[in-house]
């Protein structure tokens, strides 16, 4: 298979403009003015699984959350309650579409294309943010009914492959660590393939990511595809190396935090666990400087806690917990910033 970023970025060389348009001659004073047409209809909201039923060359406007950041280069995934949608935006940028992030919800307007099979929103006109910190809800299936749900209907959604005990190359042979611009197989199943890309780097990135050894885990990542033919090659593009859940009787990460309320001097942050454990919080002015951390005893599965004394308009590196009698379940670190400028 061709990498799928780098036909991405060769397929979208548009039509250019070769001059100016046509010119017309003044009308005299005494012609009569024309009265105006109708104004061009404005796309009404569609629900995503709607606006996909329309097919490519519509022009669409949906609502729904965001379900992943820059880790997958200039692709961003929508959802909703039903399933998700691709959005793509290069060679040019529109406005606020750079700054999307997991877990924001948003207003956008553009083209639907088929790009190798999956369908994505390419050109895009307009982007409007509503809020932020809001929960995605991935759709989970055990790894051995991964095939289900490798299909048209959940292209664009947020799956979660639970059970696995492995990750392999095309072969089949035990893989330790992720490499950029590869394919992996779920447990060696051939119908459940792994795409990583080679945007997701750094400590919280998927590439060079290890593999949980000795234990069961459960494995997110959002449902694309890349097929010339237009039918199959659905594949699992993680986003983080968090994406790669353990198991075990640990409390277990299931949500990934987010912010639900910024200040000028802190954040309060949201998270779950599959089970009850603490609520902990690291922070600092680096992903490897996590140097104060903040501790809630009471064990719950909701998980909700404040940090707040920081600096106004700076950028924090925040690592969330939770620890019960199994052990601790701990999230990659996330850049997060505080409201209002920064102090000179």
């Amino acid at each position: 298979m061709l990498l799928y970023t780098t036909l991405l970025a060769a397929s979208l060389v548009g039509p250019l403009q070769t001059g100016p348009g046509p010119k017309t001659k003044s009308k005299p004073a005494t012609a009569p003015t024309a009265a105006p047409g109708p104004a061009a209809p404005t796309p009404g909201v569609q629900s995503v699984k709607a606006a996909k039923a329309l097919g490519a060359g519509a022009t669409v406007t949906v609502r729904g959350v965001v379900s992943n950041g820059p880790e997958l280069g200039a692709l961003r995934f929508v959802q909703d309650g039903e399933t998700g949608l691709a959005l793509y935006a290069l060679p040019t940028r529109v406005p606020g579409y750079d700054e999307l992030k997991t877990g924001d919800s948003l207003q956008v307007t553009g083209q639907l294309k088929n790009y190798n099979g999956l369908l994505e929103m390419d050109p895009i006109t307009t982007v409007r943010k509503i809020s932020s910190g809001r929960p995605l809800h991935p759709l989970k299936v055990p790894v051995k009914q991964a095939s289900s749900a490798f299909v048209e209907a959940n292209e664009g959604r947020l799956l979660e492959i639970t059970g696995v005990t492995k990750i392999t190359t095309a072969g089949g042979a035990p893989v330790e660590t992720l490499a950029a611009n590869s394919n992996f197989l779920l447990d060696g199943d051939k119908s459940a393939p792994l795409r990583v890309t080679n945007s997701s780097t750094g400590p919280t990135g998927v590439i060079d990511a290890a593999v949980p050894k000795g234990e069961t885990f459960d494995v997110r990542g959002v449902l694309s595809q890349y097929s010339p033919s237009g039918t199959g090659g659905y594949q699992l593009l993680p986003r983080l190396a968090s994406d790669f859940v353990r198991g075990g009787n640990l409390p277990r990460i299931t949500a990934e935090p987010v912010p639900i309320g910024t200040t000028n001097q802190g954040f309060t942050l949201e998270y779950t666990t599959l089970y009850p454990g603490d609520t902990r919080v690291k922070y600092g002015p680096s992903a490897t400087e996590l140097t104060e951390q903040l501790v809630e005893e009471g064990f719950s599965t909701q998980h909700r806690i404040t940090v707040d004394g920081l600096q106004p308009g700076t950028t924090y590196y925040v690592q969330v917990s939770s620890r019960n009698a199994s052990g601790t379940a701990t999230a990659a670190p996330v850049p997060i910033i505080t409201g209002g400028r920064k102090k000179r």
